[in-house]
């Protein structure tokens, strides 16, 4: 739409050149704004891939309203419109497709805490003498004891930054600071609330998980990121809350990474990341939300740096499309080889089958992939496209407030994983049987 186009203008001039020139130079700039904000977003999602881009975290501005602030519990019915979401167990496997058995009890993979030593890559040339180097200057931080210092771990890193061993030295320690005294995501299976941070909100966030294996071994991660409202999420939910979700997520993927490689005798890393763009709309592209996604790149970056080898954004927009065809040369070309755009249906079904087999690929986009007869497979990418509940994210904040989050760095103390849930009997007694909370449905099978 031409919005920059007012309708007293094209009124008064009645259809005239004028008016046409302010319709079309409103699309065209509408293009650029797209185009420059596609540009954005790729650069920040391939720095996972090839280290470029800043690696300077700053705090973001926590957002005005306090978590302890939500202390109103939400009633029975109100759970009803999520409860479906929840007694389904939607997002539920999101990590655990790489395993024999999806559906295999003991929960989802969790990350070791001690070095553990995973098959490295070839290493190219002066790789294995600058992680020598590496190892030797965080020696420190290897006899805490809870931060990991194995030659895979030091190794991403080291990429991360084409080689530089000071460069990789600092980020590496910027990563620690930020995993281990921010976030505290050691502590995260002992002393963190995961019915709110991994529970509640797992059929929304992310939309997407883990399907399996690529045609070559790879892992292929998937993410419905036309759906995710993430503009919505960012509008209902504080940012420390929205970050510290992104960030569970993004350690059982690294978890289930590593459990996989261990499994495979294989080398961690050169995955692959299917970006579904359907369902975008023009509220991704604005400053504040494309800063905020920014961010979150940035932080998964510090968490697992340099493990994708390919991103292929599907259904694309057809703009969306252009604007990566005529912008794409501002990349560095070793990063712009690494992603593919395509747009419709069947061009990306093609994409995608160059590399993953039919048996990987979901049924709704052609694939042959169903679990438990869902085409959608909800199980591991999460709830149906449509919006976040208002019960769901309402329900996430009463649990933080419960348990008495600060909002600020790492969980209290008093944040317990056993945080109490939804009386079930009375539930029934209001008609609403089928509702199940987060913790209860996880525990059901």
């Amino acid at each position: 739409q031409a919005f920059w186009a007012p309708d007293w203008l094209s009124a008064g001039c009645g259809g005239s050149f004028p008016a046409m020139f302010v319709v079309v130079l409103g699309e065209v700039c509408s293009f650029i704004v797209l185009a420059l904000a596609v540009v954005y977003f790729i650069w920040r999602i391939l720095s996972t891939c090839s280290g470029a881009g800043s690696s300077d975290l700053t705090t973001a501005k926590a957002a005005e309203r306090s978590i302890d602030a939500y202390d109103e519990k939400p009633s029975v019915g109100d759970e009803c419109l999520a409860g479906e979401s929840w007694k389904r167990g939607d997002g539920r496997y999101k990590h655990c497709a790489l395993r024999p058995d999806v559906f295999e009890p003991g929960g989802p993979p969790k990350l070791s805490l001690k070095n553990i030593e995973i098959k490295l890559p070839d290493l190219a040339e002066g790789e294995a003498s600058g992680l020598q180097a590496l190892g030797e200057k965080v020696s420190d931080l290897t006899a805490l004891g809870y931060i990991r210092t194995d030659a895979a771990t030091l190794l991403r890193f080291l990429r991360a930054r084409k080689g530089n061993v000071a460069a990789a030295e600092a980020y590496f320690r910027q990563a620690s600071t930020y995993r281990h005294e921010e976030l505290r995501l050691h502590e995260l299976d002992t002393h963190w609330n995961l019915d709110a941070y991994e529970r509640c909100l797992a059929p929304w966030w992310t939309r997407g998980g883990i399907l399996g294996h690529g045609l070559h071994g790879q892992v292929v991660g998937f993410e419905r990121f036309g759906q995710c409202r993430f503009p919505e999420l960012l509008e209902t939910l504080p940012w420390e809350v929205l970050q510290r979700l992104d960030a569970v997520h993004m350690q059982r993927t690294l978890a289930a990474f590593e459990e996989d490689a261990l499994r495979r005798q294989v080398p961690c890393g050169n995955a692959i990341l299917v970006l579904d763009l359907d369902g975008l709309g023009f509220e991704y592209c604005k400053p504040k939300v494309a800063r905020a996604y920014a961010k979150i790149v940035e932080c998964r970056d510090m968490l697992m740096p340099c493990m994708l080898s390919h991103v292929f954004v599907i259904r694309a927009p057809r703009a969306f499309a252009m604007a990566w065809n005529m912008f794409q040369h501002l990349l560095d070309p070793v990063t712009r080889d690494k992603v593919q755009i395509v747009s419709g249906q069947a061009d990306s079904l093609a994409l995608l089958r160059r590399y993953i087999s039919n048996d990987v690929l979901p049924a709704y986009l052609g694939g042959a992939r169903q679990l438990k007869g869902d085409p959608e497979c909800r199980l591991i990418l999460g709830g149906s496209p449509g919006p976040v509940p208002p019960e769901a994210t309402k329900r996430l904040l009463q649990l933080l407030a419960q348990t008495g989050s600060s909002g600020k760095g790492a969980p209290k103390p008093g944040f317990s994983s056993t945080a109490p849930s939804p009386d079930v009997a009375q539930a029934r007694q209001a008609g609403c049987a089928d509702c199940v909370c987060p913790r209860r449905a996880n525990h059901r099978d």
